[in-house]
């Protein structure tokens, strides 16, 4: 997505400068001058590198210095125009990196505190290094942001994850979420393991359910065993791209070198004289955590919906976690979601465990609202009175860019702001931290924050469950992100994809 980065009057960037993390550098009563805009743009000096400290005039990766030592802040401005802060103090460092398809010409604003309390604004333009925007189905193969994505055997589907189907046509969708059309398959590395006729490698590690395969934003591929060790590589293309139908039986094609998805054989090869390697696939499915894959027998493509034998392969990824809450172009509408519980915002059981279990069957919740009406008894907890969100028709639009804007149920834009996703790893109680300003998404107060004397707006919301479909959000009263296990109150939020 494309940052217009155009200038604004400077008279609205006149607001309270950060405070640096440098302690010595908290205090602005060194600049003991009034400053022009022309001192501000000669007084810092920036040097680009990139990575590994190496200088380059395309550099992402920034230190500056000013002389005559001032205290500055380092701005650049968000889609939106917003202020992004990227450094506060006398020197310091930050690394700067626009998202793809963004001008390389970008520009900082330089802002001082001078001498009379006043602030003054100077600017320079420099040239950053952004990556060429990714084809529309690489972006959700491999991810928009993260250059990679990770994919593993899904069993969620139908219970299995290889195997053989009728190549019976209609909504692809149908194979991806429900098996449509599936007649036998394996669901466990035991099973795929009774499976040696199909396998022309041997068992080389891609039978197991920890194997993975990651899928690049430059065109290649590369398998691993459970144990890390690399089993498969190859390279792709995706051909006739196209999610626009939802009731297509495919949305494009993968095109590999032979051999280099998981576990890559079609079925019965052997027995039919096929060569065991697809390299031509039919995407029947494609979400940022879901992809189903078919091939029919010898690759007759023109068989469609003739119900002879064809394979399918079923992956999920939960690594592009940017994709799953803000799509990949427009950004991803979310709204209210009371199928969990019956309730989609109330109190809980800060109750630890598997964080799943409270966004698929609201595990720990004590009590919570379910339409809007019963949205209008909370007066209490809404800061801000009634503005829209309490509608279950309000929703809220997460954008690649890192904004989020809610909307009341006639699409009026009652709130906008800023996230963060901090990934978090090896954690069975929360795949992510969603951090936010305050107050951006849908009826963003923690529950009974006035009688406890705590902020009404959170702004790190724990992300307990999350799919391309789901979203679930838990705040431990006044943040106390410690106590979890503890079964103090917590306020949750169930959201679905609009």
């Amino acid at each position: 997505m494309r940052i217009d980065m155009k200038k604004i009057l400077l008279g609205m960037m006149a607001v309270a400068m950060l405070a640096s993390c440098n302690p010595t550098e908290k205090s602005f009563d060194m600049n003991a001058k009034s400053y022009s805009s022309e001192d501000l743009s000669s007084i810092v000096t920036f040097i680009q590198t990139d990575e590994n400290g190496n200088v380059q005039t395309d550099g992402n990766y920034f230190t500056y210095t000013t002389n005559p030592a001032t205290v500055v802040s380092i701005i650049a401005l968000r889609a939106d125009g917003s202020e992004n802060i990227l450094a506060t103090g006398a020197t310091g460092s930050f690394t700067y990196a626009p998202s793809r398809g963004s001008d390389p010409q970008q520009t900082f604003y330089i802002r001082a505190l001078n001498a009379d309390g006043t602030t003054s604004t100077g600017e320079t333009t420099v040239t950053v290094y952004v990556p060429g925007e990714l084809e529309p189905a690489v972006k959700v193969l491999a991810s928009d942001v993260y250059g990679s994505k990770v994919w593993k055997w899904d069993t969620s589907v139908s219970g299995t994850c290889w195997g053989n189907m009728g190549y019976c046509g209609g909504k692809g969708s149908d194979v991806g979420l429900a098996g449509n059309g599936q007649w036998w398959g394996v669901a466990s590395e035991e099973e795929f393991l009774t499976q040696e006729k199909h396998a022309a490698d041997g068992f080389i590690g891609d039978e197991s359910m920890d194997a993975t395969m990651v899928i690049g934003d430059d065109g290649t591929i590369k398998c691993y065993d459970a144990a890390g060790n690399q089993i498969r590589s190859g390279s792709f293309t995706v051909e006739n791209y196209d999610p626009s139908d939802p009731d297509a039986w495919k949305v494009g094609n993968l095109v590999t070198t032979a051999g280099a998805i998981l576990w890559p054989y079609q079925i019965n090869w052997k027995d039919n004289g096929f060569d065991p390697y697809p390299t031509t696939f039919e995407i029947c499915y494609l979400t940022a955590d879901k992809m189903t894959l078919v091939y029919p027998d010898g690759g007759d493509f023109g068989a469609l919906g003739n119900w002879g034998e064809a394979t399918y392969w079923h992956f999920t990824s939960t690594t592009d976690q940017t994709g799953m809450v803000a799509g990949y172009d427009n950004g991803k509408d979310w709204t209210w979601d009371t199928s969990v519980s019956g309730t989609c915002w109330g109190n809980m059981g800060y109750c630890g465990g598997n964080g799943s279990d409270v966004g698929t069957t609201g595990n720990g919740q004590w009590w919570g609202v379910a339409s809007e009406e019963e949205f209008l008894t909370q007066e209490k907890h809404a800061a801000d009175g009634f503005i829209g969100d309490e509608s279950m028709d309000a929703y809220m639009t997460f954008s690649p860019d890192g904004l989020i804007s809610s909307y009341d149920a006639s699409g009026t834009q009652i709130r906008k702001g800023t996230f963060e996703l901090e990934t978090i790893v090896d954690n069975p109680w929360k795949v992510a931290n969603l951090n936010t300003t305050p107050g951006a998404i849908l009826w963003p107060y923690q529950i009974n924050w006035k009688d406890n004397g705590f902020d009404a707006y959170p702004t790190t919301f724990e992300v307990v469950y999350l799919t391309s479909d789901k979203m679930t959000l838990v705040y431990p009263d006044g943040g106390d992100f410690g106590a979890l296990g503890n079964w103090g109150e917590a306020t949750y939020w169930h959201f679905k994809a609009k």
